[in-house]
């Protein structure tokens, strides 16, 4: 028979590892769940760069397009695979960075550079943690190439 010392020490034994097992599995969901919002920030991010990238292209060959390159942006920032629907929003700047409106990007002549941002909230979801709301920005430079 056993004595109740020996008893004693085995639960201690086995809380100790109930405790430690849930450590681990605490920093392990941390990881996991941490890599899978890291994989949507990056989707994010490669749907926005890449959509931007062709609206510049298509407001590079007119640039009255604008309601074309919103649509194109927003089209794809919902169709990457990671996410949600997301609110995006496109902003144009002149080459020395001054915030400009669709009208002096519509009415620009051949050659006119400049550079558009299309810019969207992320937030991670990560358990145990609060992760504070960012904008993921991307810009890209063009040219009007029109001929008037």
């Amino acid at each position: 028979m056993m004595s109740t010392q020996k008893l004693v020490l085995k639960a201690d034994h086995r809380a100790q590892a109930a405790v430690e097992a849930l450590l681990v599995l605490m920093i392990l969901a941390l990881v996991i769940f941490g890599g899978i919002e890291l994989s949507r920030g990056v989707a994010m991010r490669q749907a926005l760069d890449s959509s931007a990238g062709a609206a510049v292209r298509a407001l590079s060959l007119d640039p009255a397009q604008w309601n074309y390159a919103r649509d194109l942006v927003q089209t794809a920032s919902n169709q990457n695979v990671m996410g949600a629907e997301v609110q995006t929003t496109l902003q144009v700047y002149d080459a020395g960075g001054t915030q400009r409106s669709s009208a002096w990007l519509s009415g620009s002549p051949f050659g006119t550079t400049f550079i558009l941002e299309a810019s969207a909230p992320f937030q991670a979801n990560i358990p145990f943690l609060a992760e504070p709301l960012v904008t993921i920005r991307v810009q890209h430079w063009g040219i009007v190439e029109r001929y008037p």
